[in-house]
């Protein structure tokens, strides 16, 4: 155990570090298209749009299928297969074809994604998982603290060798996660996979690491009956196959889509949340082009993605000490709170200043969104659907992606920045106030979940 976090934890962590410190092609890919290939900034919207639309069918693809064939298999085959399609991006000029490449590239890249939320809710026990979802949002924003200014040497030299950088660090990761998971095996230890049984819901857990009952309860296992036994410590130890041991059914895949389509609360929150990923995503779509419009360059763009990430970075980790005293929901509100003064200052700014003081503040709010956010998901899935519950999720993530340029570059080519910012405010204002009118429902299914697995 590491920080209270088992080992087949910290080798994805270690992965997810080493991947987004080298993804930063699609942060600059509107400034790439406008300023290297000169496309009219309304068509940069569409082109860049296709990404989201193909995450969406990865998205759906990586979390359904992570529950019927393993988390490990998509997120290998999510990395090389975007690799390759990076590349493809790389050589191409002309906007349709740019966009087509663009949907197969965001299909691959997003397959992991679910696979991803769902493998940490597998191995990690329920009250250390906020933790967990935490410090893997850190390992994240470390990355994109990185990568802007690895990306901004790179233009320097060529446009192309961001995009060979980006491909190669793919690989790398590939590479060091096929090996991971092959120890993994050697060494017989256990990563309960989507038909495994984890009984985590006390595990390993004490009164420190967990948030308001909400956030405690949820994602735990469901029935101990793999061949590994009962996991009734938050350690990950081997285990020896018992012969006589029946080996449970995968899941219905038709079963966890009705499951997820029927769930209420689930369904409710997404939809929030969708609000709140269309605003987010103008800070790598809208934000560049209204900046480029106020004479401000790559380099002033660039220095704000870096503020962004390194205060994640640095609040983080302290910060989590801090969210398990108020709750999973009331940190949700507040950083969304916090987030619609960011973006009221952007209706103002007018100069660098003005806009990274904005950055500053919708930075803080975000501390209390993402990783909460995924934490809340993986509350409300049961044990047999995580990867379809994440998988949806990240839709809304992904279909955010794809509106956001849409939105953003049309309002802007058509009103100006100033009018995109009051929408993002008002939208804002409008999810805050339905993450804090939903919360009772929200809570009550988390409740009602973790007394479903612990029966079964």
């Amino acid at each position: 155990m590491i920080f209270g976090l088992p080992l087949v934890y910290w080798g994805l962590w270690l992965a997810i570090l080493i991947l987004w410190m080298g993804r930063f092609v699609t942060s600059f890919l509107s400034i790439y298209l406008v300023s290297a290939l000169h496309i009219n900034e309304g068509v940069v919207g569409a082109v860049v749009s296709m990404y989201g639309f193909g995450s969406i069918i990865g998205c759906l693809f990586g979390g359904t299928l992570s529950d019927r064939f393993g988390r490990q298999s998509m997120i290998i085959i999510g990395e090389i297969g975007a690799a390759i399609a990076l590349l493809v991006v790389s050589a191409l000029t002309a906007p349709v074809a740019i966009g087509a490449a663009l949907f197969v590239y965001g299909a691959f890249a997003s397959l992991p994604s679910p696979a991803i939320a769902a493998y940490i809710a597998d191995v990690v026990p329920v009250k250390r998982q906020q933790r967990a979802y935490v410090l893997q949002s850190w390992a994240i924003n470390f990355g994109y603290a990185i990568g802007p200014i690895v990306a901004n040497q790179l233009v320097k030299v060529s446009y192309s060798l961001m995009f060979y950088v980006e491909a190669a660090v793919m690989v790398a990761v590939t590479v060091l996660l096929i090996a991971f998971f092959r120890e993994v095996r050697h060494l017989g230890i256990t990563a309960p996979g989507p038909s495994g049984a984890v009984r985590a819901a006390t595990a390993g857990a004490d009164g420190k690491d967990g948030g308001d009952g909400a956030a405690n309860v949820g994602i735990a296992g469901d029935g101990d009956t793999t061949n590994s036994g009962d996991r009734a410590t938050a350690d990950v130890t081997a285990t020896s196959s018992d012969p006589g041991t029946a080996k449970p059914a995968a899941p219905s895949l038709r079963d966890n889509w009705r499951r997820v389509l029927t769930d209420v609360p689930f369904l409710a929150f997404s939809v929030l949340m969708f609000g709140y990923y269309l605003v987010y995503f103008q800070s790598t779509s809208g934000l560049p082009i209204a900046m480029t419009d106020l004479g401000l360059g790559l380099g002033e763009y660039s220095v704000l993605l870096t503020i962004n990430g390194f205060m994640l970075c640095a609040l983080q980790i302290p910060a989590m000490k801090l969210f398990a005293r108020m709750g999973n929901s009331r940190v949700l509100v507040v950083g969304l709170a916090v987030t619609v003064v960011g973006y009221a200052v952007q209706i103002v700014a007018h100069s660098w200043a003005g806009f990274a003081l904005a950055v500053v503040l919708w930075t803080l709010g975000e501390l209390g969104t993402f990783p909460i956010a995924t934490t809340t998901v993986a509350a409300m899935a049961p044990a047999s659907a995580r990867g379809t519950y994440q998988g949806v999720y990240n839709v809304i993530w992904s279909v955010s992606i794809a509106l956001a340029p849409l939105v953003g570059g049309w309002t802007i080519s058509g009103f100006g920045g100033r009018t995109l910012w009051i929408a993002c405010t008002l939208v804002l204002i409008a999810v805050t106030i339905g993450l804090r009118l939903t919360k009772s429902s929200r809570d009550r299914a988390i409740a009602r979940n973790l007394q479903d697995q612990l029966a079964g």
